[in-house]
């Protein structure tokens, strides 16, 4: 494993690079096809400002954000990096990143985070995030 790693901001994904980020999530276990997560989908809010956040070390994706917003909010979806390159930095310069996307769009940053991540908790605790008190996450698959 490499100690360096770059940030690469993606507008338009190519199925190479979706399946690069499929193989990060099922590793990291965020994956999950009842989401409706694919290319088409993660393209199509690409074209609305959307953006893909990818580290690579070398070749290989190690990690990944993928951002939207709703002109209110950025929303951080299925960030992950690969358990041998956690705590290596790679999550903390995603973050990094996606902050100052939302800076540069004037808005404020949004994130669901597993109850069982403590990791994922403590990153984002340390970088401003609180949690929404009385708040219950809802969602209706299609």
């Amino acid at each position: 494993m490499s100690s360096s790693f770059r940030i690469q901001k993606v507008r338009k994904l190519s199925e190479a690079q979706f399946a690069d980020i499929r193989k990060v999530w099922e590793i990291t276990k965020i994956g999950n096809p009842a989401r409706g997560d694919n290319l088409a989908a993660i393209n199509h809010t690409l074209k609305h400002g959307g953006l893909i956040l990818l580290a690579s070390d070398n070749d290989r994706v190690i990690g990944t954000a993928w951002l939207t917003h709703d002109c209110r909010r950025l929303y951080i979806h299925h960030m992950a990096v690969l358990p041998e390159y956690q705590n290596h930095h790679v999550g903390k310069s995603l973050l990094d990143e996606a902050l100052k996307y939302a800076s540069e769009l004037g808005l404020q940053a949004k994130l669901e985070v597993h109850k069982d991540n403590p990791s994922g908790r403590h990153l984002y605790e340390n970088a401003g995030f609180e949690y929404l008190d009385g708040y219950l996450v809802m969602v209706k698959r299609r």
